[in-house]
């Protein structure tokens, strides 16, 4: 039985490096190996910083600067696989599906959830038409893509985790993504997903500044208050 298990996370920036992935690096320091993060992006304006991190095997230093202004440094190692960016998005889509990952995680900006003040799909959004008809733009495109493999594969449950800052973001993800199936009509993916996935609500009260011209792939900082 392969205990290692993977962590998914979909929109590598500054954010997660500085927060997402330093708590998984905390957690692999203090023994516990069972865990690694996997990233990559649905867009590929950030490839540039994937293929810095890939060069370094995923390694880089985190800045924390206290409310006195106090500089710690740490090396983080937890992003141990970085997929590239490809039309299609296929190997984000194959990492997803692999039953080794149990957690599915993003951050895609509150806007890149096109919800409407009613909490329903913008569907006039060009990057959600594309994805109704089948492209890989959106989380919700990207999502029904790996859900429909994991299904097809029998690959298992997992969680998939909002972290963005939004309201209730758990439920707001979970409502899109079933209207989005529905939408497309995927009734067997919502099944299988009601049956096979949790989408808990999260908050994260932290920002990640940006790093004042230095570099973007190796140093990133953060304030923790």
């Amino acid at each position: 039985m392969n205990n290692q298990f993977t962590w998914l996370h979909i929109g590598l920036g500054s954010f997660h490096r500085a927060h997402q992935a330093w708590y998984l690096h905390r957690l692999i320091a203090s023994g516990d190996n069972r865990w690694r993060i996997a990233a990559g992006n649905i867009r590929n304006d950030a490839e540039q910083v994937v293929q810095a991190l890939a060069a370094q095997g995923g390694r880089y230093v985190l800045e924390t600067v206290s409310p006195e202004g106090e500089r710690e440094y740490e090396e983080i190692t937890s992003i141990q696989k970085l997929l590239p960016w490809q039309a299609g998005l296929q190997p984000l889509i194959n990492e997803g599906a692999n039953p080794q990952t149990k957690v599915i995680a993003f951050t895609v900006t509150e806007g890149g959830y096109y919800l409407n003040t009613r909490h329903r799909l913008e569907t006039s959004n060009p990057d959600l038409q594309a994805d109704l008809q089948g492209e890989c733009k959106t989380i919700y495109g990207t999502l029904a893509r790996i859900l429909e493999k994991r299904m097809a594969d029998n690959a298992g449950p997992l969680t998939l985790l909002n972290c963005d800052n939004v309201r209730h973001n758990g439920e707001r993800f979970h409502d899109g993504m079933v209207e989005f199936l529905q939408l497309t009509g995927k009734q067997a993916v919502i099944d299988w997903m009601a049956a096979n996935t949790t989408c808990p609500n999260t908050m994260v009260d932290r920002i990640t500044p940006a790093s004042g011209g230095r570099s973007a792939g190796p140093h990133q900082s953060a304030n923790r208050n």
